[in-house]
């Protein structure tokens, strides 16, 4: 299942199910048994690892890789209203 305004990536794929509003970076694959960090957006909470599969069906999440750590990283979307398209960048002229 795909939710509602995800964006996915370009060569980006999902071995779990999305819920509304989840974006997946380009190139990341995010299969059941991957191990995601969850990032607390405040800084306050310590980082905690889990199976993807936990977050399978889960909203307003930002899938992303750390560009230093490797890792694959959820990270909530709170106070999103949808994913917004540059119209310039997908017009079809």
């Amino acid at each position: 299942r795909l939710g509602e305004r995800c964006l996915l990536g370009a060569n980006s794929g999902l071995g779990i199910a999305l819920g509304d509003d989840c974006v997946v970076e380009a190139g990341l694959y995010v299969t059941a048994g991957a191990k995601v960090t969850l990032i607390d957006s405040s800084g306050e909470a310590e980082p905690r690892t889990i199976a993807a599969r936990e977050l399978s069906g889960a909203s307003n999440i930002l899938f992303r890789r750390n560009s230093q750590t490797g890792r694959i990283e959820a990270i909530a979307r709170a106070g999103v209203g949808g994913i917004e398209l540059n119209d310039a960048l997908h017009a079809s002229n």
